[in-house]
């Protein structure tokens, strides 16, 4: 599950459930709350544990912007153009919000209730009447019924999938709404609908949905957007007249009075800026900067803290995409020579100072990683499916090439080279060809990042050795996206967490529906009726076993398919912050994220902000 307001948010992952006997989940009355499985951790009138339920809610939040590309729109809705990710999760609320610390549970907050048909084959929300939009007009079931229709038909194409068996949403009365679905066998659909954003069709239905905008929207969440100048800033304050801030489940929330995001296109400037208070929070994707840059005035005498933050979410699966619309990726035993080629030892050693491990699995350090050989569970449903899986799914546990970690990957390479030679391919003059057409086995890796040459180049480096000819192309973020989005590209390098709660996303990454679809993030382009059934066996799973069986079972077909080659990860996230900031001193299950979470869930010391 993955909260969807649009790929500008879309890495903002609030996946969750867990189980309090005194609260059931019930299915054809109204609740509060549904859990996936289980029961929902909270009553209706318990806010969240993890919160500092008294947070003064004061003072000034400054952070960088979370990617490197500045912004030119207020829709976060659409594909086109580059809206601002901080700025879209503040602003917009949706009918309901998940619980953090449990593995999948929503809580209603536009909504008053939401019911379940007894065979899951609709779900209804009833609204709360003092719900309204930041220009005071009320919150109903007319806007709740154009947004999903809008986003379905000029959104983007994320949401077609995610939402693919709704059939139809209709509004009963001003202050409830119904989705009806194909069939009730899609068990998450229910909740994720929870996730609609709450868009004004007084204001939208005015403008061109599908166009970008820097006009101030008309918004549904705590804050809206003061001032802004397009790459520099962009200044968000908390609506004094918020409807919702009296909410249990908003007791502890939103507690800055301003959210300023600055813009730095430069890592290094940024982090210069940092030192000196430019702003007050930064998550540190750098091992090297984390382990030897932290040695400047503020941070040795405590003005400036690191934080190091383990969380029970799977390990962002950081990996280098192929692109197999491109003949030269089609094979398996290329992509599986590509993977041998990768000296992660030698990295590790040398440029990251231990601080990361290797993955071999897109659900690591969670239940859902597959480990070992297949369980009985598992088997039951990739029998059927033995003629279209790699044989190693049955017989083996996946585990990633290693190396001695002084640079030395000749047994490895010579693997590859004969994984290649069996692929068709051959050395003519020291260039690995395809032996049928004669083609040079070439490509070109995208991309945006400053600073990854030096952890790109030691593989094609090493993929030179095999004759295969490698090159980095460095790119500005847009062009980046947007040629990422339209599958314009040989290899390239995106995350998405995937959550502890896999259900209707996984179609959008994997799904054969989504492989032609610009603007999915089926990026590599798979189309796999092995993958396709167990995606179905994920989303019609009844309980959590039967989840984590159906997703380990796709995480071997996934891994052993080396449809991505699977990188590092680091199995903590790395924060620093100034001292006027303070966090919940409980961690939820699902973390903060590297920014949504501090900006919802942290706050600061009045006494330590600066005079006005």
């Amino acid at each position: 599950m993955t909260r969807l307001l649009g790929l500008a948010a879309v890495a903002v992952l609030f996946a969750l459930g867990a189980a309090n006997p005194a609260t059931a989940l019930t299915r054809g009355k109204p609740v509060h709350a549904v859990a996936m499985y289980g029961e929902p951790k909270y009553g209706p009138t318990q806010p969240f544990d993890f919160l500092n339920l008294n947070a003064p809610k004061t003072g000034t939040l400054v952070m960088p912007n979370a990617t490197d590309q500045t912004y030119d729109s207020f829709n976060p809705f659409i594909l086109k153009g580059s809206p601002q990710p901080q700025a879209a999760v503040l602003m917009h609320d949706s009918l309901m919000t998940e619980g953090r610390d449990e593995p999948f549970t929503m809580y209603c907050v536009v909504c008053e209730t939401i019911e379940i048909a007894l065979d899951n084959t609709w779900v209804e929300f009833k609204l709360r009447a003092n719900a309204h939009f930041s220009d005071g007009s009320p919150i109903t079931s007319e806007d709740i019924v154009w947004g999903f229709n809008t986003l379905m038909e000029k959104g983007s194409p994320t949401y077609k999938l995610y939402y693919a068996d709704v059939t139809k949403v209709e509004a009963k009365g001003r202050n409830a709404v119904r989705f009806t679905f194909k069939t009730g066998d899609n068990r998450e659909l229910p909740l994720i609908l929870g996730q609609v954003p709450v868009i004004s069709k007084a204001y939208w239905s005015k403008r061109d949905f599908a166009a970008t905008t820097l006009d101030k929207p008309v918004v549904s969440g705590p804050y809206f957007i003061d001032t802004f100048e397009v790459g520099r800033n962009i200044v968000l304050k908390r609506d004094p007249k918020y409807w919702g801030k009296d909410l249990v489940v908003n007791r502890g929330m939103y507690n800055f009075a301003t959210v300023r995001v600055e813009y730095f296109r430069d890592d290094t400037v940024s982090f210069e800026a940092f030192k000196t208070g430019g702003y007050d929070f930064t998550w540190v994707s750098s091992a090297r900067k984390w382990v030897n840059e932290f040695n400047f005035p503020a941070a040795k005498d405590g003005r400036v803290k690191k934080y190091l933050v383990t969380d029970g979410q799977p390990m962002s699966p950081q990996a280098f995409i192929f692109n197999l619309r491109k003949p030269m990726f089609e094979d398996k035993r290329v992509r599986e020579a590509l993977n041998l080629a990768f000296d992660f030892e030698s990295l590790n050693k040398t440029l990251f100072l231990q601080q990361y491990v290797r993955l071999r699995s897109y659900f690591q350090k969670s239940d859902l990683e597959a480990t070992g050989l297949p369980s009985p569970a598992e088997l039951a449903l990739l029998e059927p499916l033995r003629d279209k899986v790699p044989p190693e799914v049955f017989t083996k546990e996946f585990i990633q090439p290693t190396t001695d970690g002084q640079g030395n990957v000749r047994d490895n390479l010579l693997k590859a080279r004969e994984l290649l030679a069996a692929a068709g391919w051959v050395v003519k003059d020291g260039q690995l060809v395809n032996g049928k057409t004669g083609q040079p086995f070439v490509f070109e890796m995208l991309e945006t990042q400053q600073g990854l040459d030096t952890m790109i180049n030691p593989w094609l480096q090493n993929l030179q050795r095999l004759g295969i000819k490698g090159t980095l192309r460095q790119i500005d973020s847009t062009q980046y996206m947007n040629r990422a989005n339209d599958f314009d590209f040989d290899v390239i390098s995106i995350t998405y967490p995937l959550g502890l709660n896999p259900g209707n996303e996984q179609r959008d990454f994997w799904g054969t529906n989504a492989a032609d679809r610009k603007g999915s993030r089926n990026f590599s382009g798979i189309k796999d009726p092995a993958v396709d059934a167990l995606i179905d066996k994920i989303l019609v799973a009844t309980d959590r076993p039967g989840l984590i069986a159906a997703t380990r079972a796709l995480d071997r077909v996934l891994t052993w398919s080396h449809y991505r080659l699977l990188m590092y990860s680091a199995p903590s996230d790395r924060f620093a912050h100034w001292s006027k900031l303070h966090h919940p001193e409980k961690v939820p299950m699902l973390g903060y994220g590297q920014w949504a979470g501090v900006m919802m869930m942290w706050w600061a010391d009045p006494a330590e902000q600066p005079k006005p």
